[in-house]
């Protein structure tokens, strides 16, 4: 994932399918921590600006992405005012694709108290560009949590990360948009960041991210009590429409199911 800066870091689902897909995927599955991500047959992008060649000027074939995974997740915003130059543009691109897409936000605490501040700033960006949280070909949106990036290229815990906030931003999303919110992070994160304590984000479909790990999946969250949905297993892949390396994620399911995770409450 991408915060912004130059060092690259990174419904209510209700429904008797939809329902059925999760608590199928929040099971573990037959040979957890022993496949890997080659088995998964469902495949996906993340981008943001930094997708778009050294001066962020190029743009991405999405027609071209399409044609070779399913999903794509778009950087939309940052913090409570970061908007990322390339999300609607982008998001008006991937949606004329086949591509099942979602937009997410990169959590940025800049005070104890922005959780909901930062949420409206994401719903109003991401309404602005067209997307409604449960039409067609559309993901539920992302909640991007993980450490930032400071000089030397060193990554930290946000020192004004609060469970409370994260819980905030989610529920004020969930409100706006009717669907339950993807919650992107690491096992590692939870432990470094959060005491180990990650019961804020249970009930979500988890989007983890483990590198280079060969059949070792990602680890699961501590008190979250699933596995996951999504695996970003590189940031180094190279992808046909995208110039230079990019993030690359497997789902842990069909795509009927990753169909079936985008369905509106109703």
């Amino acid at each position: 994932m991408h915060p912004t800066s130059p060092v690259r870091v990174r419904a209510a689902l209700a429904g008797a399918v939809v329902g059925a897909t999760l608590l199928t995927l929040g099971a573990p599955a037959p040979g957890a921590q022993a496949a890997p991500p080659t088995s998964y047959a469902v495949t996906g992008v993340d981008t943001s600006h930094h997708n778009h060649g050294n001066k962020s000027d190029t743009a991405i074939d999405w027609k071209r992405v399409a044609g070779s995974h399913r999903f794509a997740f778009l950087k939309a915003t940052q913090g409570v005012s970061v908007k990322d130059g390339w999300f609607a543009r982008d998001y008006a691109a991937a949606s004329r694709t086949s591509l099942l897409r979602a937009p997410y936000h990169f959590f940025d605490p800049r005070s104890t108290g922005d959780g909901a501040a930062q949420a409206r700033h994401f719903v109003t960006t991401v309404r602005a560009a067209g997307y409604k949280g449960g039409a067609p070909g559309e993901l539920p949106p992302v909640l991007d949590v993980e450490k930032l990036p400071v000089k030397g290229g060193k990554e930290v815990c946000p020192k004004a990360l609060r469970a409370d906030q994260i819980r905030a931003f989610l529920n004020e999303t969930k409100r706006a948009f009717g669907v339950t919110p993807i919650v992107y992070t690491r096992a590692s994160f939870v432990h470094d960041c959060m005491n180990g304590k990650g019961q804020v984000f249970a009930g979500h479909p988890l989007w983890l991210a483990r590198y280079g790990s060969g059949a070792k999946e990602p680890q699961q969250v501590p008190g979250a009590g699933r596995a996951w949905t999504f695996w970003q297993y590189t940031d180094r892949a190279r992808v046909a429409g995208i110039d230079g390396p990019a993030d690359r994620n497997v789902f842990r399911g069909s795509a009927a199911e990753l169909k079936a995770l985008g369905t509106r409450a109703g």
